[in-house]
């Protein structure tokens, strides 16, 4: 059941949609947006400790078992953005599509609508300043 629309942005400006979406009483915190020059980098949400070969001080190794080293790392993650787009659904099959288009400069536009809205959503879309309006 598809549950996300998507488009692209030529500036990434979604004032006027997220205006169509108001006046048409859906919620506007469900309108996101993807730039082009968007950080995918994060924190992650754990912690590297011993039980893991890694090493602590430049070169010393920590191994399960023969060393008590308790010295937790944290470690960054790279989401990806093929990642994040298919966190909405996209096919694999489109994803390289959309990609060009962020390094093209354009914006990905997406809404995580209710089954019961989605229609409405994709209608507001479409006659929206945006292009190639699309449902996962």
């Amino acid at each position: 059941m598809s549950r996300v629309v998507t488009a692209l942005s030529q500036d990434g400006d979604v004032a006027a949609l997220h205006q169509a979406l108001h006046d048409a009483g859906l919620p506007t915190d469900s309108l996101n947006v993807i730039g082009p020059d968007e950080s995918t980098e994060s924190v992650s949400h754990g912690l590297i400790g011993a039980e893991l070969i890694t090493s602590t001080d430049g070169g010393a190794t920590g191994v399960p078992g023969l060393t008590n080293v308790h010295r937790p790392t944290t470690f960054f993650r790279n989401e990806s953005i093929p990642d994040r787009l298919g966190d909405l659904e996209i096919p694999d099959s489109e994803i390289d599509n959309y990609v060009e288009a962020l390094q093209r400069g354009r914006s990905v536009v997406y809404y995580f609508a209710k089954p019961e809205t989605i229609e409405k959503v994709e209608a507001i879309f479409r006659s929206s300043n945006v292009t190639n309006v699309r449902r996962f």
